[in-house]
This record gives structure tokens, sequence and C-alpha cells, in this order.
């Protein structure tokens, strides 16, 4: 069986992971949230409202690729969720896995902090804003779903997304 890896990356708030497991859900991926990875100095980062340095995101992102290895092992289609704020660690990501396909989760900044109100999470709708600023669009063609609806909108567009892979 052929190998598929969907990486659903955006700015903090836009449903990245909703977007990602309900994908896995609805066409049979392994779902990978790789915040979960996410390094104890990482996580210190946040809790102290600091950006990530291209250090902390390069052992990261190291970890994160040799997990992807590993589940893709395990699971021939893996639906993965990570912000992949940077093109560069989207490009060196891609080196790694060509056959990779990068699908952007973006939604209006009013839904972004309505979000990130509403969680109980460790970040704080400053710490999001600050960070959101840093996001760099993709500077390649991938596919984007707007996320700014509900979910039968996103179902919808992850359809349309299915359709195209």
């Amino acid at each position: 069986m052929e190998k598929s890896l969907l990486i659903f990356f955006g700015k903090t708030g836009a449903g990245k992971s909703y977007a990602a497991k309900m994908f896995a859900e609805n066409f049979g991926y392994y779902f990978y949230d790789a915040d979960l990875d996410l390094t104890v100095e990482m996580r210190e980062a946040i809790a102290k409202s600091l950006v990530f340095s291209d250090e902390m995101r390069f052992k990261y992102f190291e970890a994160v690729q040799e997990k992807t290895k590993v589940l893709l092992k395990l699971n021939h289609r893996v639906a993965l969720a990570q912000g992949f704020f940077k093109n560069k660690n989207r490009s060196k990501f891609t080196q790694a896995f060509p056959f990779a396909k990068f699908i952007w989760v973006d939604a209006a900044e009013d839904v972004l902090e309505q979000r990130i109100l509403g969680r109980n999470s460790s970040v704080t709708l400053e710490y999001a804003r600050k960070i959101n600023q840093i996001f760099e669009p993709p500077d390649f063609s991938c596919e984007k779903i707007t996320n700014s609806q509900g979910p039968i909108e996103l179902l919808n567009e992850i359809r349309k997304i299915k359709l195209k892979l």
C-alpha cells in the first residue's frame, strides 16, 4: 500500500487538530497531534509567553520527523497536525517525506481568538497573538481549508480536499 502523509498546519486556533482528526476519522487515516510531543523547553517557553527559538524548533522537528517515520511504518496513512509556522521547517519535512501533502488550515482572526479563549490550554490569547504574527504563509502551492464556520462546513471542505488528493 502506498504511504500517505497529510500535514495540517496553520496558526494557533485555526482548528488544525480538529480538521486533521475529522479527516482521519472519515477517511481511515491515523491521527497524530504533534503538539503532544512538544519538548519540555517549548512547554516552558509557552508558560513564559516566549517565542520558540530556531534551535528549539530544529530539535522538535527532528523528533517529530523520527516519530512520523515510525508511524508510517505502522500506519500507511497518517494525518499530522502541527503549526509548522516557518517555511524552512516545512521544506525540511518535505525533504524527509517527499510524498507529504500540506494542507493549510486558516480561519478569520476573530474566530481564532474566540477558539483560544474557549480552550482549557496554557496558550493565552496574548501569547497566541504574539506567535500568530510570526506565522509565514506557505511559499509553495498547497491545499487550503478555511475553518471559520461550523463542523458541517468543515467536513464539506475536508471532502473537497480528499477529492483532490
